[in-house]
């Protein structure tokens, strides 16, 4: 456990590689075995750990293989894939994982594993048991990361693991102090897109990440940027666009052809986007875990960053865990909110199932009244 941007992908994959390194020095049978399972959350996040390995085992006599199709790859040490990907292949392959050979079952961003906002399907808990299965020797070491790790995690791991040990570096769920955080309270939908566009106008430093709640939602925000004057370079990532869209997008905003990208939290976790100089949560996220990896996309590997949180009359009644943890890493929040009701249990709970509904975003919603009315047939005004 070990805050955003602190190095850990390269805390699992040294002892992997060190491992696979010293079975290979110590067997005489062919050493293109497969060693190790790394399981990411996202395709971007996959890939993006591939190439870490990559850079990790130059020059070393260790073949890494990303999983993109429905088989399992020939020869490798190490394979990084998405929960569903794997168990697609491991329906699918002749070929069969060995846990005689295999030494690591890596699974990063672990808090992921009871996270349903963006439905059942996206959460790998489901997937897990199938890849406990093929990956069920004694000698296999299970390790979970993640910036953040819930009691609701730590307990099914106690309850499905032998002998665990939780390793936490600084104080649990918290935020880092090297981004500079605030809390807005802009009233409404129409508030937080006033409230964005004077961001932008007033101390506008590109790159800039916006986490938004939902597809629909993400899709209102940049039409809504597009609209700006002067232009602001906007994209979006999330499922609906291709994997070359996605990369794309991504690609830009790294080259800085694209100022603003905007995207749903499950796409936006985890990229290693060098450089964000601000993480904007247009939409508050649903709980403190989900905060934290959100701004976690800023101030990376020790640099500084900023942090914006809108939140609404709507968000009222969920925003003092929030303002707490801000207050914690040391940054001032508005009182009321530290004062305010906490939610229940039970309430926290369907907040992270399912994201609460709001309005449409701006202008949307007004096109839309506009396109409907075109629509309209002319009322009859003959009455006889």
């Amino acid at each position: 456990l070990r805050f955003s941007g602190s190095g850990k992908t390269l805390a699992f994959a040294v002892p992997i590689i060190i491992d696979i390194m010293n079975l290979k020095d110590n067997t005489t049978k062919s050493t293109n075995i497969l060693r190790a399972v790394v399981l990411e959350p996202t395709r971007e996040l996959a890939k993006q750990t591939y190439m870490q390995f990559l850079k990790f085992t130059e020059g070393l006599s260790i073949t890494c293989a990303l999983l993109d199709s429905d088989k399992l790859p020939k020869n490798a040490n190490v394979v990084v894939s998405t929960p569903n990907k794997l168990v697609y292949a491991l329906e699918k392959s002749a070929k069969k994982l060995s846990s005689n050979n295999l030494k690591w079952l890596v699974i990063d961003e672990s808090d992921r594993l009871f996270d349903t906002t963006e439905g059942d399907e996206k959460c790998f808990r489901n997937q897990l048991s199938r890849i406990y299965q093929a990956c069920s020797g004694n000698a296999v070491r299970r390790a979970f990361f993640s910036a953040t790790f819930s009691y609701e995690v730590e307990d099914w791991c106690k309850k499905n693991l032998y002998d665990v040990a939780l390793i936490c570096i600084g104080a649990r769920n918290a935020a880092v102090d090297t981004v500079k955080q605030e809390l807005i309270f802009a009233g409404s939908e129409h508030g937080k897109v006033i409230g964005l566009r004077s961001l932008f106008q007033s101390s506008f430093e590109p790159p800039v990440l916006v986490f938004v709640q939902s597809k629909s939602r993400a899709r209102q925000l940049v039409s809504e940027i597009e609209l700006l004057q002067p232009p602001v370079p906007v994209a979006l990532i999330s499922s609906e666009k291709t994997e070359t869209e996605r990369e794309t997008a991504i690609a830009k905003f790294r080259s800085g052809e694209i100022w603003v990208l905007v995207c749903t939290e499950l796409m936006g976790r985890g990229l290693d986007l060098t450089g964000v100089n601000l993480v904007v949560n247009f939409d508050l996220p649903t709980s403190v875990i989900s905060y934290i990896h959100r701004i976690g996309r800023t101030g990376r590997a020790g640099r500084r960053g900023h942090a914006v949180t809108y939140f609404t009359e709507d968000d009222l009644k969920f925003v003092r865990p929030i303002a707490n943890v801000i207050r914690q890493a040391g940054f001032e929040v508005p009182e009321y909110t530290l004062k305010m009701q906490m939610p229940t249990r039970k309430e926290k709970k369907k907040l992270m199932r399912h994201a609460p509904k709001r309005k449409n975003i701006g202008a949307v919603k007004k096109a839309r009244r506009k396109k409907n009315r075109k629509k309209r047939p002319a009322a009859a005004h003959d009455t006889s």
